[in-house]
């Protein structure tokens, strides 16, 4: 019982003092404070320090209570360390290549984004241009810069291992091998230590194979290629289809625009060179040649349906009541919307173009429309409401027929669509179906876009 209630104490007092660090970082430098806000804050034991975690919720900010109350002490470290987890965010680290060796790639993240901490002091123990000596990391550089200059020094150190007395083969993960089985350059040769004075870089090469395996202030594990959480919600890894994590991608990328457009020029004039054209290339690649995303949206706009109310409680302001008489009541508009939201899930239709759709899909469901969902290749394969949570997967992943999706319509007595929306590749015969509601065809960039799509109008989405 003292446990649990000296626990508590702790997630509360680490809650209060994450609370004050994100609002001193807000105060001193915005943009980083406001996207935040769009991120989840957890105080949790399932990381040793702190983390940036890809659930399936979404992305969440961890923080453990331990760690940041009774080991980081100073108030000034602790915006440190929510500066530095926000950095991850804004240049992406959590969506890694698969093919990297991640804790060289941890160590490249954590060299590029506390470069850029500052004026905040690092704590001790934190990844440094100086951790590494003698192997001349030039600073400003790109993440793939300095994973290729530590993956050359790793497979020096695994050569060193090798030349060992007694040691095999060389054992050990080669440089890109993505996974952690040789995260100890091969060490295993007797418990002697190798000698790195033949190595480009001996202090570095010793400082590489210590950090090797170990762990430092900033928890990346819970990135694509994460480990469970240890709570049970999972972490998405690599084994998890590409659907959710680029849905994801699409929509963090959304909220670093949004976070862009809130702050104005002041907020973005305090942003260093290196993420302002990291955000300027984000907002490039998202312009598509045809402004799909405002016909989406003049669609949904256009569909919604409106009440109007009476409202005794407020006077008209249009109508004034004289004295002793009846007061006019005034009126209030009450908007509501039921869109469908129909996905073709036939093995023609790239992963990549559904999660793009699904985040306009959630745009939608943040704006309060109620969205439902339907899965049909050849036949309908499944039917839900979307409340703010992503598809692990969808269904089917066979051939393609529009009729089934308007049959499935048309047999709701009970439920009036304001709009359907049809993301399809187009391939499949003209539908025979009317259905009872406004249509809107959204059709895959190598789609097939003409008269046979009927009922509605189709736009066509740009070029990956």
């Amino acid at each position: 019982m003292a446990r649990a209630k000296k626990s508590t104490r702790d997630v509360a007092k680490a809650s209060e003092e994450l609370g004050r660090s994100i609002i001193a970082l807000l105060l001193k430098e915005p943009f980083y404070g406001h996207l935040l806000s769009g991120v989840v804050r957890r105080v949790t034991d399932s990381t040793e320090t702190a983390a940036v975690a890809l659930t399936s919720q979404g992305i969440e900010l961890r923080i453990n209570p331990t760690f940041f109350v009774k080991t980081i002490r100073r108030k000034n470290e602790r915006v440190a360390i929510i500066k530095h987890e926000v950095l991850h965010l804004v240049l992406k680290h959590l969506f890694r290549a698969d093919n990297l060796n991640p804790t060289l790639y941890n160590l490249a993240a954590d060299l590029v984004v506390n470069q850029l901490v500052r004026p905040w002091p690092l704590p001790e123990g934190a990844i440094r241009l100086s951790t590494f000596p003698d192997l001349k990391l030039k600073p400003d550089q790109t993440t793939d810069w300095y994973y290729k200059r530590l993956a050359s020094l790793e497979r020096e150190c695994r050569k060193a291992y090798a030349a060992m007395p007694g040691a095999g083969s060389g054992e050990g993960s080669g440089e890109g091998s993505g996974d952690d089985s040789g995260e100890d350059s091969g060490e295993g040769s007797g418990g002697g230590r190798p000698d790195f004075s033949q190595t480009s870089a001996p202090r570095s090469a010793e400082a590489l194979d210590r950090l090797m395996g170990s762990s430092w202030h900033s928890d990346h594990q819970f990135w694509a290629q994460g480990k469970g959480s240890g709570e049970g919600d999972e972490a998405v890894g690599s084994a998890v289809p590409s659907t959710l994590r680029r849905a994801m991608e699409s929509e963090l990328e959304r909220q670093i625009i949004q976070t862009r457009d809130r702050v104005g020029a002041k907020g973005w004039g305090l942003l260093p060179g290196m993420i302002q054209q990291a955000i300027l290339t984000i907002i490039e690649r998202r312009k598509p040649s045809v402004d799909w995303r405002r016909s989406l949206r003049l669609f949904t706009a256009s569909s919604r349906r409106t009440q109007i109310k009476v409202n005794q409680k407020k006077e008209s302001k249009r109508f004034e009541s004289l004295p002793g008489l009846k007061r006019y009541p005034g009126l209030k508009i009450k908007r509501f919307q039921h869109m469908l939201v129909a996905i073709d899930t036939s093995g023609s239709v790239s992963n990549e173009v559904l999660s793009l759709f699904f985040a306009e899909i959630h745009g939608m469901w943040r704006q309060g429309a109620e969205v439902d969902v339907i899965e049909c290749d050849a036949a309908v394969q499944r039917v839900y409401p979307y409340k703010g949570r992503l598809p692990k997967d969808v269904c089917g992943r066979g051939g393609t027929r529009f009729d089934p999706v308007f049959e499935w319509i048309k047999a709701q007595r009970r439920v009036k669509y304001d709009g359907c929306i049809y993301l399809t590749d187009g391939y499949a015969a003209a539908p025979q179906i009317n259905p009872r509601c406004r249509v809107l065809w959204v059709v895959t960039a190598d789609g097939s876009i003409g008269p046979h799509l009927r009922y509605g109008r189709a736009i066509q989405l740009p070029p990956p």
